[in-house]
């Protein structure tokens, strides 16, 4: 084979496999945000005024008695009510979790967390992260269906009463 034509097929290779690369669709960029009953968040963003900015976070294991738990990073430093709502434990009756699309705001997962307990609070460097631990979840996911089911699908919670 002449080193021209061995030359031309490396390059149309290239070629190929950067157009198949280019053709894969990216996974939409999401920013979440938290809003607690009875606790106001410093969010800015004009659809999530009082909410808390959410820089991370992920679904646990559920504890033996079937409460569901998710781990939950904010920026900033945590405001004294929730401070206060973690020392005494006290019951909350519901926070919403929203996953929305950075490009266009639209919403991309809903997680209802009903009758929890924030059962930690651990400073970070610019941030905290709050453990909830929650009687009942529901969880929705809008579009399609993320790699292994996504967080819905590790977020349980045992059924009231259950």
């Amino acid at each position: 084979m002449a080193p021209e034509f061995r030359a031309g097929l490396g390059l149309l290779a290239a070629t190929l496999a950067g157009a198949s690369l280019a053709a894969a669709p990216a996974a939409p960029r999401t920013h979440s945000y938290l809003r607690i009953d009875g606790v106001l968040g410093a969010s800015d963003d004009p659809n999530h005024l009082g909410w808390f900015d959410v820089a991370g976070w992920s679904p646990a294991a559920p504890t033996p008695d079937g409460h569901a738990v998710a781990r939950i990073r904010i920026p900033g430093a945590p405001p004294q009510d929730l401070a206060a709502a973690v020392a005494s434990r006290k019951k909350l009756h519901e926070a919403l979790l929203q996953d929305v699309q950075i490009a266009d705001g639209r919403l991309v997962r809903n997680v209802s967390f009903w009758q929890f307990v924030i059962v930690g609070l651990e400073p970070a460097a610019r941030s905290y992260a709050v453990t909830l631990q929650a009687t009942h979840v529901v969880c929705d996911d809008y579009g399609p269906a993320p790699p292994n089911g996504g967080p819905c699908a590790t977020l349980k919670a045992a059924p009231p009463g259950g």
